[in-house]
């Protein structure tokens, strides 16, 4: 049973549509044995995910989808804790995150990723990762869009694994349209001028 890895909830403000115990209580109906939850920067609904799991009988993965830099030098990364250790690495790289102003991502998980899976389908991302840290618990996302062709290359070339993900933003196929609504505010735009480059696809729900 494929598992969601990469799955944003209303916590994600902008991006993700639904709540944590929709989106468990979705993965269960749909059969799913396990869900994670990765807000952006952040983990304010670990709590509730974790419940609203629990209630369903999905076993909760918690982690988050880790952003720094601007537009130009941005690295990204979907990080998921195994156990104690790596909830603490998760924390502390968010309130990293929270308090730079600058500095890459690669940098400031390479001292501190103990109890941490990444994944990224970023490639700056995964070279310097592996040049820092070693290969250690790091995977290639793979995810739907045109950049996964030159992530699962750049795999290849720098002999990691992969792992699929779906980019999941909505419990529901009809709530797309609220994702793009949340975009169109989160970037103080309307509809019909919202670049498509930062809308995510029809596809990214709990499918």
């Amino acid at each position: 049973m494929f598992t969601h890895l990469h799955v944003h909830s209303h916590f994600s403000f902008g991006l993700g549509v639904s709540s944590p115990d929709v989106l468990a209580q979705t993965a269960a109906k749909r059969g799913f044995r396990a869900l994670a939850c990765t807000d952006t920067n952040g983990v304010y609904g670990a709590v509730e995910f974790q419940r609203a799991c629990e209630t369903v009988g999905v076993r909760p993965i918690l982690g988050a989808h880790l952003v720094t830099g601007g537009r130009a030098d941005c690295q990204e990364a979907v990080a998921l804790a195994v156990d104690e250790r790596g909830w603490g690495a998760l924390c502390r790289a968010i309130t990293a995150i929270h308090w730079r102003t600058e500095g890459c991502l690669s940098a400031l998980l390479a001292q501190d990723r103990e109890g941490l899976i990444l994944l990224s389908r970023d490639v700056s991302f995964l070279e310097e990762t592996l040049r820092l840290s070693g290969p250690a618990n790091l995977y290639a996302e793979l995810r739907p869009g045109k950049r996964r062709h030159a992530t699962l290359a750049a795999a290849r070339r720098l002999g990691l694994p992969v792992a699929a993900t779906n980019g999941v933003v909505a419990a529901q196929a009809e709530d797309w349209s609220r994702h793009r609504l949340l975009r169109a505010i989160a970037l103080n735009t309307t509809l019909s001028q919202l670049p498509a480059e930062e809308v995510w696809p029809h596809g990214a729900w709990l499918c």
